[in-house]
């Protein structure tokens, strides 16, 4: 797989839905776990199957081999009897001294001898006696099922046992019939049991193969089709004839070369397919048997628990995803309705809300959202009435603001006939007003610099003085570096009103208005005091929370205090504000704060509009 595509692969699986990823990595656990778990199970029992089928073959190629040795041995000391036949061992010996009807007579009682043995042994086929003088006698059975004897065959089937059991020793000899088919031979010196240096010539015997292997019908796994029987020198003795029997019978000759006792079972390929090869060498005997049983015989019926074992782990990992659904469904599900909220949430619904569906990280995150959602609403609320208050109070503003363009040009017609009248006092009245209105209607923003405050307070105080005459006197008690700062527009304008109004009046004559300002630190403080009557504690505490107080001459309108403290701290914040020091009868100081910003061209308006937002 390119790497391409496994970063395409990997951010597809960064981008799905965290349901799906739980979902994909508790199925890819589950069919690792079911494919491991069931390839163990197979591959277990595939082992131990054939470990069991081993140990069990060898045990019953073992007992086979036991067998086969007892009746080899059997058969051995059955041909002693032949030995010790005295009459049989005398015609034998003097069958070359006789001549005519003596030796006709002699060879019929040899054949009569071998034929009344061979009676006693129902798998012979043939017994041959050949005497050391080269005469030859032998019986055969009469059954049209097993190959007659003839003399030639006879002549040279001795010869060879005669040739090749000159090379064994004891002198004993097992192997293959020459006549083929389902036959054996057995040969051995005919030596004198009382003086074995003496030989009197050689027996063969012709065995049916059912000798060795009729002890073994009941056994299902050993058969004669699978098991071959080899001499000490390896010669092929009796068994099956196929071919891959064959080819494993020469295989086992690396392990007969060694000269002693093995055995051995092993899954080997023969001609293209499987099969256990078990084979054991016995050393009493020098027998070599080789047992060959295909792989499917042995492992049929386990592929049967090994398809079972795949279903059962199929279904396991189709169950399992069924609960693994279940179970990505129930831990996404809370997170998914928090999505589906959230999305309400975005469309402006503030007041829903999450039932959480358990105690768990999910249903925590529900109560949290909750919580967060009714924070927010509390917000939105509270933001909602400061912009509200916000806007009464600039209402409020516009509302004392006189700002009409013909008012202003009808006072200037006023003005300008007063001064042809020649009436100096009514001029300088028109004057101070128009000038006010003049302020009012440039104003382009909601601060302005206290220069500018200051100079509109000149004004107002200018029109009272008149109405008021020497009842009063105005001092200036501000610093010449705090004249370029901001401040909003009307801010000690109702401070002075209210000094004139609720002090100076009240006070009937006397009375002086002290504006004064400072700086401190990174503020600027402004203070409009006056000796008149003072404030009562309780208007006192009252003044900035109650309710907000209007009042003044006829044709003039003002604010309030109360208005000049919230707009103070809409714009700036609450450490800013206006504060009152009075005492009865000692007069009373306005005390305003704001901070400390230098007006440049544009400044006031982007301080304004910052300290607007917060």
């Amino acid at each position: 797989m390119s790497k391409p595509l496994i970063r395409q692969r990997f951010r597809f699986f960064r981008s799905t839905h965290i349901r799906s990823k739980i979902l994909i990595s508790n199925l890819l656990l589950i069919s690792l776990m079911a494919v491991s778990i069931g390839s163990l199970a197979i591959y277990a029992t595939r082992y131990y199957t054939e470990v069991q089928t081993k140990d069990l073959t060898l045990q019953l190629v073992h007992q086979a081999s036991d067998k086969i040795e007892y009746r080899a041995k059997a058969f051995v000391g059955t041909s002693v009897e032949l030995l010790m036949h005295e009459e049989l061992r005398r015609m034998i010996v003097s069958g070359s001294d006789e001549a005519g009807a003596n030796m006709a007579r002699n060879r019929m009682r040899i054949n009569a001898l071998l034929s009344e043995f061979a009676h006693n042994h129902p798998y012979l086929n043939a017994v041959l006696v050949r005497s050391a003088d080269g005469d030859l006698f032998w019986w055969s059975v009469a059954d049209g099922a097993v190959v007659q004897m003839t003399e030639p065959d006879a002549v040279k089937l001795a010869a060879e046992a005669v040739s090749t059991l000159a090379k064994n020793s004891p002198n004993l000899m097992w192997t293959s019939s020459p006549r083929g088919g389902d036959e054996m031979m057995f040969a051995r010196d005919y030596i004198d049991v009382e003086a074995v240096n003496r030989s009197y010539g050689t027996f063969v015997f012709l065995l049916d193969s059912g000798y060795f292997w009729d002890l073994d019908r009941q056994q299902s796994l050993i058969l004669q089709e699978n098991m071959a029987i080899l001499s000490e020198a390896g010669a092929f003795i009796t068994g099956g004839t196929s071919v891959q029997l064959r080819e494993a019978a020469e295989r086992s000759s690396r392990l007969r070369e060694s000269g002693l006792a093995f055995a051995d079972s092993r899954v080997s390929e023969l001609g293209g397919e499987s099969y256990l090869v078990t084979q054991e060498r016995r050393v009493d005997g020098g027998w070599t048997v080789v047992c060959l049983i295909p792989a499917s015989l042995l492992f049929g019926k386990i592929r049967i628990l090994q398809l079972v074992i795949a279903v059962v782990a199929l279904g396991a990992i189709l169950l399992s995803a069924l609960v693994a659904v279940y179970l990505s469904d129930s831990t996404t599900r809370g997170i998914k309705l928090l999505e589906r909220t959230m999305r309400r949430v975005e469309d402006g619904d503030f007041g829903i809300r999450i039932q959480p569906l358990g105690s768990d990280e999910a249903g925590i995150l529900a109560v949290r959202f909750n919580a967060m959602l009714e924070r927010i609403e509390e917000l939105i609320t509270t933001v909602y009435k400061v912009r509200l208050e916000k806007q009464q109070a600039e209402f409020s503003v516009l509302l004392a603001q006189i700002n009409p363009h013909f008012l202003y040009n009808t006072l200037g017609t006023i003005r300008w006939y007063a001064r042809m009248k020649q009436q100096p006092e009514l001029e300088r009245m028109l004057a101070s007003l128009i000038g006010l209105l003049k302020s009012s209607v440039r104003r382009t923003g909601e601060a302005r610099k206290l220069e500018e405050e200051l100079a509109d307070i000149r004004s107002y105080i200018e029109l009272q003085k008149i109405g008021y005459g020497d009842a009063f006197d105005v001092r200036y008690e501000v610093g010449e570096d705090l004249l370029p700062c901001g401040v909003l527009y009307l801010t000690l304008q109702p401070l002075v009103e209210n000094a004139i109004l609720h002090g100076i009046e009240m006070s009937k004559g006397g009375g002086v208005i002290t504006i004064g300002g400072r700086a401190d630190g990174d503020d600027i403080v402004l203070t409009v005091a006056d000796n008149g009557i003072g404030i009562t504690p309780e208007k006192l505490a009252s003044l900035l929370d109650g309710p907000e107080s209007r009042g003044g001459y006829p044709g003039l309108h003002s604010i309030g205090v109360r208005g000049v403290h919230e707009r103070i701290r809409l714009y700036y914040g609450e450490p800013y504000g206006l504060s009152f020091r009075s005492e009865p009868g000692q007069g009373t100081e306005a005390i305003v704060r704001m901070p400390r910003i230098i007006a440049t061209e544009g400044a006031m308006t982007v301080a304004a509009s910052d300290d607007r937002g917060r």
